[in-house]
């Protein structure tokens, strides 16, 4: 795994294209000058972004680490966050003689910079939830990027700025921050979708918030197969292996099981009768649900902290990308898209 995976999977993909065979030794030598020599250069560089947070104007939270931080902007009425990532988003143009070659790496760096960043970012989105029952986004109306150490100044600010709180729910949310990794695709899908389903709840969109919240439960349950190699099974075989992976009550895999019967008979399939009345019949049991999921994906989060693959805070980000950067590549790239009919 890690680079030679990567690597292999690259070039794969762009042995697909016809035209692009001819430029495939040009990717892998500059591929190769790309994570061996250019990478280890930037590891003393940084990107400092700030961005709003949606749907936060009444969270008064703040927290202050080196990698992630956020505070309340009474005058933006909003929620800032501020992340700091490797600097690997710009300056590849001339890694390779092949303009072609060069796009190809500039842009999986991109969104491999980007995954960072939404990394830390989704990391508060996610403490968020699963504290204040608020869906947020970082795609506000705000966003700052300074390059460190020339802009220094700015990180330094931001973080000196931001105010020390100590009651209960930000006490809560700081846990959160500590158990939440969304380097991993799990816990990062986990994340999306349970907040997603907040998001539909909020608006009124009941059979499509259990279609969301199903999927988060869907996604731990795929983490625990892939972390078990388990072979392919069905749902009902996997809820006594999740039940004893991650030690979840019986409660617990009873109002599971009973989302996945809603979801098949109401939001997945069209239902056989009462689709109107769908939520005066279920609205207590959809609560009860919600808080099944949310104690689901607390123990899943315990359960990747200590079954940790991907490393949270780096001391090396051109090793973490050497160890991780096939697993980024499937998170980030288009080769897994579904290709549709024009």
């Amino acid at each position: 795994m890690g680079y030679a995976e990567f690597k292999s999977k690259f070039v794969n993909d762009m042995s697909k294209f016809e035209n692009i065979k001819p430029k495939i030794p040009l990717l892998k030598s500059a591929l190769d000058r790309a994570v061996e020599k250019e990478l280890p250069l930037r590891d003393d560089y940084s990107s400092f972004q700030i961005r709003d947070l949606t749907n936060s104007e009444a969270l008064k939270i703040s927290y202050n680490s080196p990698y992630l931080m956020c505070k309340y902007s009474s005058k933006k009425k909003c929620v800032l966050v501020g992340t700091l990532a490797p600097a690997w988003s710009r300056g590849w143009k001339n890694i390779s003689k092949d303009d072609f070659v060069s796009d190809q790496i500039d842009g999986f760096f991109h969104f491999a910079d980007q995954y960072i960043y939404r990394g830390y970012q989704i990391n508060l989105i996610g403490a968020i939830a699963l504290t204040y029952g608020n869906h947020c986004d970082f795609r506000g109306n705000e966003l700052h990027t300074y390059q460190l150490p020339y802009d220094n100044s700015k990180y330094t600010a931001f973080r000196n700025d931001i105010p020390i709180m100590r009651n209960k729910r930000n006490r809560t949310l700081e846990r959160y921050l500590e158990l939440i990794n969304s380097f991993d695709p799990f816990v990062n899908k986990v994340i999306y979708y349970y907040v997603r389903s907040l998001s539909l709840l909020s608006d009124g969109y009941d059979e499509e918030a259990i279609t969301a919240v199903d999927n988060a439960v869907d996604v731990i349950f795929q983490a625990i197969k892939q972390q078990k190699q388990l072979p392919t099974m069905d749902r009902k075989s996997m809820y006594p292996i999740v039940k004893n992976e991650i030690h979840l009550p019986n409660g617990t895999i009873e109002q599971l099981e009973n989302l996945y019967q809603l979801r098949c008979n109401f939001s997945a399939h069209p239902a056989h009768s009462k689709w109107w009345d769908f939520y005066e019949i279920y609205e207590s049991d959809i609560e009860v649900i919600m808080a099944a999921v949310k104690a689901a994906i607390t123990k899943f989060l315990m359960y990747e902290t200590n079954n940790r693959r991907i490393e949270k805070t780096p001391s090396c980000w051109s090793e973490w990308f050497r160890k991780n950067c096939d697993i980024v590549y499937d998170a980030v790239w288009f080769h897994k898209l579904p290709t549709l009919n024009t």
